[in-house]
């Protein structure tokens, strides 16, 4: 169990570690597809209906553009709303979360502008290259957006769970009575 909280906290905390392993994975899925055609992708939507594998990969490499333009705004949605907030939960979070938190903030801009200037060049490189080398790096782009949205997402859940309890702060002050509002501001008199 300790073992897998440490994989999860190198998840969780550096967000180059887990950059460099998409790298590595599509690396890996490269090489495998060498010796097993079945895991080529490129090779399998030249065997469909779609026809024309160089307009399927550029349209798919504009898709994957976009979806990163769109997770790369919210993210910076999320960060200002992160950075900007005055209160004394938010405060705490960024005084005590330092670099890790900064690295994750800066790691979800980061890696949807990948996404989407890499898909860009992916679409460029189908054209200009050929359908097999720029799959290769649309897969690349793919795996770096689908890392920012996920990790967008879980820095937008912590976020909402800050304002969550501060609303129950505020909500249990506005319940609470004060005993000089019971008994008064004065004793009573004997």
């Amino acid at each position: 169990m300790k073992l897998l909280r440490t994989v999860g906290g190198w998840f969780a905390n550096y967000p180059l570690f887990v950059s460099v392993l998409i790298v590595g994975l599509v690396v890996a899925h490269f090489y495998a597809s060498q010796s097993w055609t079945v895991l080529n992708v490129a090779a399998a939507l030249a065997n469909t209906s779609a026809g024309d594998v160089q307009g399927t990969l550029t349209a798919l490499a504009l898709g994957v553009a976009g979806v990163s333009a769109m997770v790369g705004g919210f993210a910076g949605v999320v960060v200002v709303f992160g950075l900007g907030s005055e209160n004394d939960r938010f405060r705490l979070l960024r005084r005590k979360g330092s670099r890790r938190l900064r690295a994750n903030w800066i790691s979800v801009v980061l890696s949807s502008f990948t996404g989407a200037f890499g898909a860009l060049v992916a679409a460029m490189i189908v054209v200009g290259f050929g359908a097999e080398p720029g799959m290769w790096v649309l897969e690349v782009c793919l795996l770096a957006t689908a890392h920012a949205a996920i990790r967008l997402t879980c820095l937008l859940a912590g976020l909402a769970g800050i304002v969550d309890s501060e609303d129950e702060d505020h909500e249990r002050a506005e319940k609470t009575v004060r005993t000089a509002d019971i008994i008064g501001d004065s004793p009573p008199t004997r």
